[in-house]
């Protein structure tokens, strides 16, 4: 699938010059709106594009707005991109042949079958079954950030006390993700 691709070819994170430029998926928050609380910690309503309503329990006082009350400065919780929900193998936990002391030969097997394309449907079969594990990882519950937009392409993570944990609305969701990276202060 083209979200599959797209996800496949994000870059891993990097941390350089006090910045963490962090492939994610990107939720434009809409609305966040403070509860009347008696409690210690405040806690907020958040609305976030192609997310269910969640609520944020901090000793931060954050900014409240909504669509009706926007602000100049944009939001996003985001979920940082894990290269392993794609379900590719990681060559890097590998041994290499020569940190083994011994090269291998490799041997081809005849296939049982001679049929034409067939090793091409496997393969095919397979990217499939990847795409649709994936979309069933990235609609389950996640560890979200809040990030606040600085400047331009720069984002500054909002400190909270506790885990902010997301889920996406709805399977349709996935179409209307955001893929970025965020350079992030």
């Amino acid at each position: 699938s083209k979200l599959y691709n797209m996800l496949e070819n994000m870059n891993t994170p990097l941390f350089a010059n006090c910045r963490l430029r962090l492939p994610c998926i990107a939720f434009h928050v809409t609305e966040v709106k403070r509860r009347p609380a008696h409690a210690a910690h405040s806690i907020y309503e958040v609305k976030a594009d192609g997310l269910q309503d969640l609520l944020i329990t901090t000793d931060k006082t954050l900014i409240q707005f909504s669509r009706a009350r926007p602000t100049r400065q944009t939001f996003f919780l985001v979920r940082p991109w894990d290269r392993r929900l794609l379900g590719l193998p990681d060559f890097s936990e590998q041994l290499t042949f020569a940190e083994e002391g011994e090269s291998v030969g490799l041997v081809r097997v005849p296939s049982s079958s001679n049929l034409p394309g067939e090793e091409e449907l496997s393969v095919d079969s397979d990217v499939h079954s990847r795409s649709l594990r994936l979309m069933v990882h990235l609609g389950q519950a996640f560890s979200a950030l809040l990030v606040a937009q600085q400047r331009v392409g720069e984002y500054k993570r909002v400190a909270l006390d506790h885990n902010i944990i997301a889920q996406m609305k709805h399977p349709a969701s996935i179409d209307i993700m955001n893929i970025r990276t965020l350079d992030i202060l």
